[in-house]
């Protein structure tokens, strides 16, 4: 089940990286607020989180789009402050070189201009409708949500012409 713990101080990077490290079968993130967000890795997740990963990398190789895609483990500091990690990311070239050394250190600093989520059974859907909200008003493109339960999507944003993701083998994995 995913689980918010708020905190008086914001937790820093180095405090969520170390957590991370310390318990690998949890997924951590940090919201715009500064609390704690925590929510096991599950087998089945991964294996959705993974097609969905699986989709953005083959449209960067058949598409010639370049930059790079992410997986889950990928954390992104967003420009509010919060730590998140999509299923699925991606950030063009342009967008990388434009990002200074201190920038790429760590969790990088920038919102994934493309970002998928695959809601597991223990979230709520209006909280990842809300992560899509969050990925565009913090620079993302496009942002997507498939909840494999339930067959539904969220998208926000422009999907790239050449992009053409399958919520249905995302859900089916």
């Amino acid at each position: 089940m995913r689980t918010a713990i708020e905190s008086s101080a914001p937790l820093g990077d180095d405090f969520v990286y170390a957590l991370s490290r310390a318990i690998p079968e949890y997924a951590f993130e940090r919201s715009a607020g500064g609390g704690l967000i925590v929510a096991p890795n599950h087998t089945a997740g991964g294996r959705k989180s993974g097609e969905a990963y699986y989709q953005l990398r083959r449209w960067v190789e058949t598409s010639g789009a370049g930059g790079q895609v992410f997986d889950s483990s990928a954390g992104f500091r967003l420009p509010n402050s919060a730590l998140v990690a999509a299923d699925a990311a991606w950030l063009s070239a342009e967008r990388i070189a434009s990002l200074s050394p201190q920038q790429r250190s760590g969790y990088w600093h920038v919102c994934p201009e493309i970002a998928i989520e695959v809601a597991s059974p223990s979230d709520r859907w209006a909280d990842v409708c809300d992560k899509i909200d969050a990925y565009l008003d913090n620079g993302a493109r496009y942002a997507v949500a498939v909840d494999p339960e339930t067959g539904r999507t969220y998208e926000r944003g422009t999907s790239p012409r050449s992009l053409r993701l399958d919520p249905e083998a995302i859900a089916n994995a």
